[in-house]
């Protein structure tokens, strides 16, 4: 798709194509010979033709028409040094001249198609070997309605070849920017081609676009980084810069589009670029001049739009020169960085792989502008390839980063899990250890005291009773206190103790206590405790109010129902466990004693605290029911 036809066809025959690629290879080598002007010969097989001019540059804007056919004025025009012609940001009018001899016998209709879009005005005249004159229309950035604005990336002229010699003079001008040409000379057939080929390519850019920013769209949308949105913008820049260069029927902003769209373009993916590598972890020098960099390119688009509104064409001719220089500055200042981190950094990476070869196309735009190197052919299509592969990379790349950040997410979630259940592992272990220290306090130091004082108590009571006999009940009530107390030491020792089957080890310690008090209180019991309940975690509270709800359960049976039997069960699945104590004593009502029993308030008390469900059933000479829920995990 590229032009093909940048070989110049000077003899009557063209030659194979093989040998005329050859030939434009070696046209775009930097040392291409200086071409002199050369009249292009049409013959009956002649199919295209790249026209080398003469020059003769008017900066005072003083030549017309009549004036160029002077002696003294044709005298001054010189030969193109190639026939891919840059004049650089020159507000200068440029006239070229060039001779195609017809040597068919009848007239012939060719096709002159100037590759380029890129100036304001080109106007063509024609002399014919009977020393009249043709005009044709001009073409340029100011005619944007004229039917020659193409679906092409240039205009093309319907010109009409009078056997013999047929002179030509064009005047090309443009005010702002810079600007280029490529004149070549087609058959109509070669032309219709060529404009097909023109076609595809463009349309092939166009769905790369298309994809582009729908693809951008759903990144954002998954998520929400502004990255995406900078690309978006940058995407829909390039696509208004090249339907510029390669459309007639996408022409929104033609102003913008032309002379401020490579500012706009720079700003856009600037700030994409800055966002996707990082900018400001890699080097924090450059990330500050580059936001202000950035910036002033936001500025500057405004600016020139204003300027070119109001036809200050010397002033934009500086700031473009300036703007272009610049743009090739930061172009290379960022593949430097990207280069250099490449091994670091795989972001860097991947805008080698995606950046490079449109950096590559930048820069060589951008000396072509200036006029550092002419307008070869291939430049005008290396920014559109440069981004269809820059697109195609970084989706690429979008989708593989993702897969990768998920994955790393994925591993960073079960790294952090295993952190924290490694700290709660020693939270746990840290407080295991502070409950078994006031575990051994209690046992070693609490506890033995208390034993001392409920045995001394017991041998003053047997010493002293007989002697003083007021003091008898308190030496006994002081016995049964330090008893108590003892027990309750004893299950808060035991509530503290860690213990691989907590359930388990609750429902022994129930048997062992229902059988110590009810045989001694000669009551009939039946114990539905399970040696196999399901094996489940509860922790201190839930081990300690549950057991003192048993007890509590037990005691105010053997002090007040006057019962001879109970039944106690204590069951449990995955989720819930199921404490029932019952006795056929005389019962009581419970509407009554709920507000004055402290036992049975503080046992719903118990109840709550540990998020289960007490209920109290009881009626006077029908017994007493006690049922308690606890969920579990």
């Amino acid at each position: 798709m590229v032009y093909l036809g940048a070989m110049i066809c000077t003899q009557a025959q063209c030659q194979p194509r093989a040998f005329s690629i050859a030939l434009w290879l070696l046209s775009l080598l930097p040392s291409f010979a200086l071409a002199q002007a050369q009249t292009v010969v049409v013959q009956p097989d002649f199919s295209r033709a790249l026209i080398t001019p003469q020059l003769l540059r008017d900066s005072a804007h003083v030549l017309n028409f009549d004036t160029l056919r002077s002696e003294a004025i044709a005298t001054q025009f010189v030969p193109a040094k190639s026939p891919y012609l840059t004049f650089g940001a020159d507000a200068s009018t440029w006239w070229l001249h060039f001779t195609v001899k017809n040597e068919l016998p009848n007239h012939k209709t060719l096709i002159l198609w100037l590759n380029r879009k890129n100036f304001d005005a080109f106007s063509l005249l024609q002399q014919k070997p009977d020393s009249t004159f043709q005009t044709y229309g001009d073409v340029g950035a100011a005619f944007y309605d004229d039917s020659r604005f193409a679906l092409s990336n240039g205009y093309y002229i319907a010109v009409l070849m009078q056997p013999g010699e047929n002179k030509f003079w064009a005047k090309a001008s443009n005010e702002v920017g810079s600007m280029y040409l490529g004149l070549s000379l087609h058959s109509p057939d070669h032309f219709a081609l060529k404009s097909r080929q023109n076609v595809l390519l463009f349309g092939l850019f166009l769905g790369t676009m298309f994809v582009s920013i729908l693809f951008a769209l759903q990144l954002y949308f998954m998520y929400r980084d502004p990255m995406y949105l900078f690309y978006l913008a940058y995407v829909a820049v390039v696509l208004l810069r090249e339907a510029y260069n390669h459309s007639a029927v996408i022409n929104l902003f033609p102003v913008m589009q032309r002379h401020g769209i490579s500012f706009l373009m720079v700003a856009t993916y600037g700030l994409f670029y800055r966002y996707f590598i990082r900018l400001w972890e890699l080097d924090k020098w450059l990330d500050r001049v580059t936001k202000w960099y950035l910036g002033a390119m936001l500025v500057l688009t405004v600016i020139f739009g204003v300027l070119v509104k109001y036809e200050h064409g010397p002033l934009m001719q500086v700031i473009f020169t300036a703007a272009m220089l610049s743009i090739l500055v930061i172009t290379i200042i960022s593949t430097v960085v990207i280069i250099r981190n490449f091994r670091t950094s795989i972001r860097a990476r991947i805008v080698v792989f995606a950046f490079l070869p449109l950096a590559g196309a930048f820069i060589l735009n951008l000396l072509r502008n200036i006029n550092v190197i002419p307008n070869y052919p291939f430049i005008q299509y290396a920014v559109m390839w440069g981004f269809i592969l820059e697109a195609t990379v970084f989706a690429i790349a979008f989708i593989r980063w993702h897969g990768f950040v998920e994955s790393d997410r994925s591993v960073l979630q079960l790294k952090l899990s295993m952190e924290q259940q490694e700290k709660l592992l020693a939270i746990q272990a840290a407080e295991q250890k502070v409950k078994d220290r006031i575990a051994r306090d209690l046992h070693d130091d609490i506890a033995a005291s208390m034993s001392g004082i409920r045995i001394l108590s017991k041998v003053a009571h047997q010493q002293f009773a007989h002697k003083v006999p007021d003091a008898a009940p308190l030496l006994e009530q002081i016995s049964k206190s330090a008893q108590s107390t003892l027990e309750s030491i004893s299950d808060l020792i035991w509530a503290v103790k860690p213990h691989p089957d907590y359930l388990n080890d609750i429902a022994d310690r129930m048997r062992e206590y229902a059988q110590k008090f009810l045989d001694a209180k000669d009551i009939d019991y039946q114990l539905n405790i399970p040696r196999n309940l399901p094996v489940m975690e509860l922790d201190i509270e839930a081990r300690r109010n549950t057991y003192l709800i048993f007890k509590e359960a037990i005691n105010n049976a053997m002090k007040h129902s006057e019962c001879t039997r109970m039944d106690i069960s204590l069951l449990a699945d995955s989720e819930k466990m199921t404490l029932l104590v019952a006795d056929n004593g005389i019962g009581f009502d419970v509407v009554e004693k709920g507000s004055s029993g402290v036992g049975l308030s503080s046992m719903q008390k118990r109840a709550q605290d540990i998020g289960g469900d007490l209920k109290i059933t009881s009626e006077p000479g029908k017994g007493t029911r006690i049922s308690f829920w606890l969920p579990v995990k």
